[in-house]
């Protein structure tokens, strides 16, 4: 080793002539690790022991320590041997080197280039206990101060390189990387580099922050913080906006070039691919499920993430470098792309069970977005506060004035979605985190929503308190009128049967209660109130000119008051300070205006009752009902009938309503002699007097029906269309392709051999029905996998092509919604209709040659617009119903040579794209399936890679073993997204060339 060095330093001493005379004197002879003496090693105990302390200070796993305690004995000898001649260096000398460099003020010169590595080979050399003792001792701290003032100055790129090749070296090991993610300032050293113009900096700054998102100790999370903190160091508008720019840069050259191009896409990739938008475990059922939370955190971090990229050129910069990029580059530039176009889908609520289908969202287009939001939002309560998020912001000012509201808009939808979906986590910068507690406004807003259903709920409550506390004071009100006049007839009883006139008291108390014998009795008053008014003085109250509002006191009598203030106050002198004319006008009641109302009533009640109706009631309700849809007169109804509805006043639903109340014959008689009985039909209610109009259009119910015909026959014509093209498109495509061919063939090669020797063995084909009892056949040795199942393997490993194949047979889902019956009808059914308004013309026209009905037909009718508005119709009719039926029978032509083709026996094609659409259902579950399971188990293994590259190893190890070094040079390769490489690429294809959209 000390050989090796000294010839390392005697080279870099060619390239760094001002080298200072101390840095060429003899190092100091180092000290060997162990001082074994190969004698005392023969005991068995003694080389157990120092084989067992060798072990521990390798710092090796569980299980290599197990491999290890396996071999031999004389090869444990040897290796202990070994050890013997190995030196190891004096990490407090180290610690002074750099405690001296960061004292000193003076600029780091070329000479101390060799020192720096010399440094950087001892912890890229060094047992576990040296670089533990090298931590323990602040050498994190120190190297982080060092790379910082190496930045500050020109013409320090290759001290600050020698740095990060020391950093790199103290993340080989478990205790360093530790060490290096909890100091503050280390990873913000780290990445400062990433602004050097010197490329190869550059690189390896990116390439230790690549790496440091897999460590699972909060990597993903230090490496974001760390970034997020550099942006308004270096002055970015924006973070990440250095790594975007550099992918636009050209460097020295083409190779360098294309090292850092893959180095910032690889450290891109990573943030997208682990930590909180790592892919779950429960992200692998992606078709037809709702995701779960965890889901919906790591897809929402994910799409957050890459809109920050895409909104900084990200899409443009990935076009730009496609065209010249490696196949270590095209492979990272795929993987972008393809991760945004699976997430894209899985965020719109897609279904990616189809290979290679886009998103139905067009996520760069301001109107896509906005009309998804709506969609998914229709249905909502959110959706008001959606529209008055959109119309505030259409009111902000669009120049450079109001850009910072525009990225304070942002700001606050990022944190928020973050902080709402991402399991509390925000992402957004320090500087608006600290300015505003979101935190507080969430809990406000919950809050605020709290206290308006609340309020709600009060207000509510308050107006039905407030009417039970009107009802208790009405009650009461009678409850004390009626306890009132109760005690005042006890009290006259009382008074009447201890009188010393009455001459027999006890025989009968009511002959001086009884009227003069001039009138007949009244009636007794309601619980003795009106004995009660007998005995009452009567106040001298002005009489009012109108009935006044009531005040619901509750009244004391006159027996109450003796005694108490109400004897004495005066109340009647009050009234000559009154302005009774203006209490008369303020509370008058509504009696007057209910009196007239009442009249008015009376009025329009005696106009109804003397309207007669001859139908019947419930015909008279219905009918009145739609005529109020309606709102037109019986003269616009007759106009538009005559003119054919020209101006569009009848909808089609109404036509429709209309044609349920045609007058019958019987109604026509009824109505006209009731009308000759009174010599006018203003006689008639408002339903039977539209039946008499109606009555009086010549030929009312035929016009009707054939308006109705007129109006609706393109659209019924439309709804035919798409059904017959849908059997022709699904047909073509069924007999030409070479997919569904060669999974037959497949089908029918595995059927024959399962059923070698048996009665449905030799088949030279078989029943499209039998497709969907692949799934009858089950696994062996397992029960959730079918016969299908195992096709679906072989098309994966062997025919990946037929993997497209419901993207080519598409159309069999359209035309398995085909029925032929109602089909066939409603063809025949147009053709009735124009058979129908061509015999209705034939009837008009030879009336009207004829002239048999001229001198019956008013003036107004005499513009009857039928004849022409029948003519056009029949003739743009019946060519549309000749296409129909020529398209028609194009179709069953069609579908009777493909279902030849596939013997199939049915004439029905629904029959045939129903059961074949239920196969291609099925397919694709199983492939989605086995997509999933794969998933599965390509998580574990890149989980289980990603734990191998941090295991402790064997100290004494080349520098292409290293841990970090390996999960580096496996990240820029690209070996480490192989598995989802793979995956993607058997759903989407991105082209060579091709420009990223």
């Amino acid at each position: 080793m000390d050989f090796i060095e000294d010839c390392m330093e005697s080279i870099l001493a060619c390239f760094n002539k001002n080298k200072d005379e101390d840095t060429t004197t003899k190092k100091p002879p180092r000290q060997p690790m162990y001082y074994l003496d190969p004698l005392e090693l023969l005991d068995e105990g003694k080389l157990e022991k120092d084989f067992e302390n060798f072990v521990e200070e390798c710092g090796l796993s569980e299980e290599r320590r197990a491999d290890l305690r396996t071999y031999s004995k004389e090869k444990k000898l040897i290796m202990l041997n070994n050890q013997t001649f190995r030196q190891e260096e004096d990490c407090d000398k180290l610690i002074s080197v750099l405690r001296a460099y960061e004292k000193d003020s003076a600029e780091l010169v070329a000479p101390s280039v060799s020192t720096l590595q010399d440094i950087a080979i001892t912890l890229r050399t060094q047992c576990s206990s040296f670089i533990e003792q090298f931590v323990e001792a602040e050498g994190v701290r120190l190297l982080s101060n060092l790379l910082l003032r190496c930045q500050h100055g020109p013409g320090r790129e290759p001290q600050t390189l020698c740095l990060l090749g020391a950093f790199r070296a103290l993340l080989n090991s478990t205790k360093g990387r530790a060490a290096v993610l909890q100091h503050p300032d280390a990873l913000l050293a780290i990445a400062r580099a990433i602004d050097i113009n010197d490329c190869k900096c550059k690189i390896v700054a990116v390439e230790i922050l690549s790496g440091l998102c897999f460590v699972p100790e909060d990597g993903h999370r230090q490496v974001l913080t760390a970034l997020t903190q550099l942006s308004p160091i270096l002055g970015e508008r924006t973070r990440f906006q250095t790594l975007v720019s550099d992918l636009h840069k050209r460097f020295h050259s083409e190779r360098e070039t294309d090292r850092a191009r893959i180095a910032i896409l690889g450290l891109i990739n990573a943030l997208l691919r682990t930590g909180h938008a790592e892919l779950k475990s429960s992200e692998k059922v992606r078709v037809n499920l709702v995701p779960s939370a965890v889901f919906q955190s790591s897809l929402e971090f994910r799409v957050h993430l890459r809109c920050e990229f895409l909104m900084l050129g990200m899409a443009q910069a990935a076009a730009m470098i496609r065209g010249s990029a490696s196949n270590r580059l095209q492979d990272h530039l795929d993987l972008f792309e393809m991760m945004r176009k699976e997430d894209e889908i899985v965020l719109s609520g897609g279904n990616s069970e189809d290979s290679g289908a886009s998103s139905p969202v067009n996520f760069e287009s301001a109107s896509g977005i906005a009309e998804a939001l709506h969609s998914k939002l229709r249905s909502s309560p959110a959706h008001p506060h959606f529209m008055s998020l959109l119309q505030h912001l259409f009111m902000v000012p669009s120049d450079e004035k109001h850009l910072p509201l525009w990225r304070l808009f942002d700001l606050i939808l990022q944190h928020l979605t973050l902080h709402a979906t991402v399991q509390g986590m925000t992402d957004v910068e320090e500087a608006f985190t600290s300015a505003i507690d979101m935190e507080d406004i969430l809990t406000r807003l919950h809050t605020q929503c709290d206290y308006e259903r609340l309020e709600g709920e009060m207000e509510r409550m308050k107006e039905e308190l407030d009417q039970e506390r009107m009802r208790a004071m009405e009650l009461d009100n009678r409850i004390s009128d009626m306890n009132d006049g109760r005690n005042s007839v006890a009290s006259r009883i009382s008074n009447i049967s201890s009188s010393p006139s009455d001459p027999c008291p006890s025989m009968s108390p009511l002959p001086p209660v009884c009227p003069p014998a001039v009138a007949p009795p009244p009636p007794p008053p309601p619980l003795g109130l009106g004995a009660a008014k007998v005995e009452e003085t009567q106040k001298r109250v002005p009489k009012p000119c109108g009935p006044l509002k009531t005040f619901n006191w509750l009244k004391l009598n006159e027996a109450k008051v003796k005694g108490t203030a109400w004897e004495f106050i005066e109340d009647e002198k009050m009234y000559k300070q009154l302005d009774l004319e203006d209490i008369a006008t303020t509370f008058a009641s509504c009696s007057q205006k209910d009196d007239e109302s009442d009249f008015y009533s009376t009025i329009s009640r005696r106009n109804r009752d003397a309207q007669i109706s001859v139908i019947d009631p419930r015909r008279y309700q219905n009918c009145t009902i739609m005529l109020s849809k309606l709102k037109l007169s019986h003269r616009e109804i007759r106009n538009a009938l005559m003119a054919m509805d020209d101006k569009g006043k009848l909808p089609k639903d109404m036509i429709e309503q209309m044609l349920k109340f045609v007058p019958s014959k019987d109604e026509v008689t009824l109505l006209r002699n009731a009308v000759s009985r009174h010599n006018s039909p203003s006689v008639l209610a408002l339903a039977d007097r539209y039946l008499y109009e109606m009555a009086q259009i010549p030929r009312f119910e035929p016009r009707l029906r054939s308006l109705y015909i007129i109006r609706t026959f393109q659209e019924r014509y439309d709804s035919l269309m798409p059904h017959i093209h849908s059997v022709i498109k699904a047909s073509t495509a069924l007999s030409s392709s070479k997919k569904f061919k060669q999974l037959l063939a497949l089908v029918l090669a595995i059927g024959n051999h399962l059923n070698y020797g048996k009665r449905n063995g030799n088949a030279f084909g078989f029943d499209l029905s039998s497709l969907n009892r692949l799934t009858d056949v089950k696994f062996t040795h397992r029960s959730d996998r079918t016969l299908l199942h195992y096709i679906m393997q072989v098309v994966e490993n062997r025919l990946p092509e037929l993997g497209k194949l419901r993207r080519e047979l598409a159309a069999v889902y359209d035309a398995a919604r085909y029925n032929r019956s109602e089909v066939l009808a409603e063809i025949r059914s147009l053709e009735q209709s124009i058979a129908a308004v061509r015999s209705e013309l034939a009837f008009i026209l030879e009336a009207t040659r004829n002239k048999q009905t001229s001198e019956e037909i008013p003036e107004d009718f005499k513009t009857d617009c039928f004849e022409a508005v029948a003519k056009q119709f029949i003739s743009s009719a019946c060519e549309q119903y000749h296409t129909l039926e020529k398209l028609h029978s194009e179709m069953k032509a069609k579908f009777a040579a493909v279902a030849a083709q596939f013997c199939f026996d049915s004439a029905n094609p629904e029959e045939l794209f129903g059961c074949l659409a239920k196969f291609l259902t099925a397919f694709c579950d199983a492939q989605q399936q086995l997509w999933a399971e794969t998933e599965q188990k390509e998580q574990v293994k890149r989980q289980t890679l990603a734990r191998s590259y941090f295991a402790k190893k064997v100290a004494r190890r080349r520098d292409t073993e290293r841990d970090f070094d390996q999960l580096i040079s496996a990240l820029q390769s690209g070996d480490l997204f192989k598995d989802d490489l793979s995956r993607l690429r058997t759903s989407f294809r991105v082209p060579k060339n091709a420009k990223v959209k």
